[in-house]
């Protein structure tokens, strides 16, 4: 069998029109064309009549030109699959969200009442005020939906970059004082700077965003952002954590109607001086409870509108 091919093999090499046929033949028998049985019978060969065996011959042949086009064709597969994968390459890789922990830093003053929530009087003991009690809270859950801006939802909103500061003109500026956020689509956000010159300032400060992984890109003063969707598990996970930053908040609010009533208590026991009777620090007490009411169900308004936020498809 191996003398046939070897005769195969001289007989395409006579023929300029399968170089193909010879190096896949030869490949086959593990010689190659610098081989001295074939190299002294290339130029030498002719085409030889196989008499009775020109039937097995022509098989041969064909089963041979059959191996160099599976070559031929697995060469171009593998030439397609490489520039699939330069293609792949060069594509723009896609961004992921990562959750953050949000801290809200919280102010050691807003439980203290020693006069009352009456700091303008030092010397005379007061029961808190309700406006001031519930100007207490009402700050802790105002930052603490300030904090929320910085989560995206299912749909990004401008409301996204309000925490982002800029160094422009020797000094750090919120983002708002020298460009404008425009959503173009819930893929893709638009800055407009002011002045073009601070658009490098601006392409920086959007890249450093915490845990967003944005890669912007100038265009002729306009800074355009890339924001990839959220993944329902990416979502869920914001929600455990709005959950947990919403406990925490109440806590706050807890600690602050926990620090008036205790100075309610001392006027209840009449330990605020003679001028606080009990009724007003009864008083005093109930408008406590209620403004606590009121400010906790306005925070878990604002985690459940949050929430949903998120949560929307």
């Amino acid at each position: 069998m191996s003398s046939i091919l070897l005769q195969t093999c001289r007989l395409a090499a006579s023929q300029s029109r399968r170089p193909a046929l010879l190096a896949t033949a030869t490949k086959a028998l593990g010689v190659g064309i610098e081989d001295a049985s074939l190299r002294s019978s290339y130029g030498k060969m002719q085409i030889r009549s196989f008499g009775r065996k020109g039937g097995r011959m022509g098989k041969h042949l064909q089963n041979l030109d059959e191996m160099a086009h599976r070559e031929a064709k697995k060469k171009g597969n593998n030439n397609k699959k490489g520039k699939k994968s330069n293609d792949e390459a060069s594509a723009p890789a896609t961004m992921s969200y990562e959750v953050e922990e949000i801290v809200i830093e919280e102010d050691e003053n807003e439980t203290k009442f020693d006069h009352g929530g009456n700091e303008d009087d030092d010397e005379t003991p007061s029961l808190p005020k309700k406006d001031d009690v519930k100007g207490r809270m009402m700050k802790v859950v105002n930052n603490m939906e300030d904090s929320f801006k910085a989560i995206r939802g299912a749909e990004p909103s401008a409301e996204l970059f309000d925490s982002v500061q800029v160094k422009a003109y020797g000094a750090m500026t919120p983002l708002s004082g020298v460009a404008q956020v425009v959503i173009a689509s819930p893929t893709l956000a638009t800055i407009s700077c002011f002045d073009p010159d601070t658009a490098p300032g601006v392409r920086d400060a959007v890249r450093d965003m915490p845990g967003m992984n944005f890669n912007p890109q100038i265009d002729e003063g306009t800074v355009n952002v890339v924001i990839p969707r959220v993944s329902a598990e990416t979502r869920l996970a914001i929600v455990k954590q709005l959950k947990n930053v919403a406990e925490s908040t109440r806590q706050r609010v807890r600690r602050i109607r926990r620090a008036a009533q205790d100075v309610v208590k001392k006027g209840k026991d009449g330990n605020l001086g003679p001028g606080i009777s009990e009724d007003d620090a009864f008083r005093a007490g109930k408008d406590i409870d209620a403004v606590t009411d009121e400010c906790i169900q306005a925070l878990n308004q604002v985690v459940e509108l949050k929430e949903e936020d998120v949560m929307k498809v």
